[in-house]
């Protein structure tokens, strides 16, 4: 059975929702490197390509996906209440996840927090590049994939 990843970031709030999109689908690719199949939220439903898509209809999807995924891969460099949500959501489900977020960026203290108290089930990545983030995700899931 093939292992399914999730990949969360910030959309709504995002500085900059072109570059959001770009990372979050290089962090698919590094899931892809790995053998793994990653689902990314603004492929299927974007704030701007698809805003007729209900509240509710866009948390039930993400929710199920959430749940399906062996792995929830998160970039937590910018806030997001729908990261944290899903961050923790997953990590209750008993779920891995994989933090990342560059070097310099403040990072939630509860968030890295939760990564502390569920340390068999989580990592974190503080990188310097997306290459560097990427190559450490690929390893990630590749050690057990």
């Amino acid at each position: 059975m093939r292992v399914r990843a999730y990949i969360s970031g910030a959309l709504i709030n995002a500085a900059r929702l072109e570059d959001a999109r770009r990372l979050y689908e290089r962090l698919a690719e590094a899931c892809a490197s790995a053998g793994c199949a990653a689902y990314v939220p603004h492929q299927h439903a974007d704030p701007v390509r698809d805003p007729h898509l209900s509240n509710t209809e866009v948390a039930r999807r993400d929710l199920a996906e959430v749940r399906a995924a062996d792995v929830l891969v998160a970039y937590v460099g910018e806030p997001s209440l729908g990261v944290g949500a899903e961050v923790a959501i997953a990590l209750a489900d008993g779920k891995r996840v994989l933090l990342v977020a560059e070097s310099d960026k403040k990072v939630s203290r509860f968030l890295l927090g939760l990564a502390e108290t569920y340390p068999t089930q989580s990592k974190v990545c503080r990188y310097t590049t997306i290459d560097e983030a990427a190559a450490w995700i690929t390893a990630q899931l590749g050690a057990t994939t």
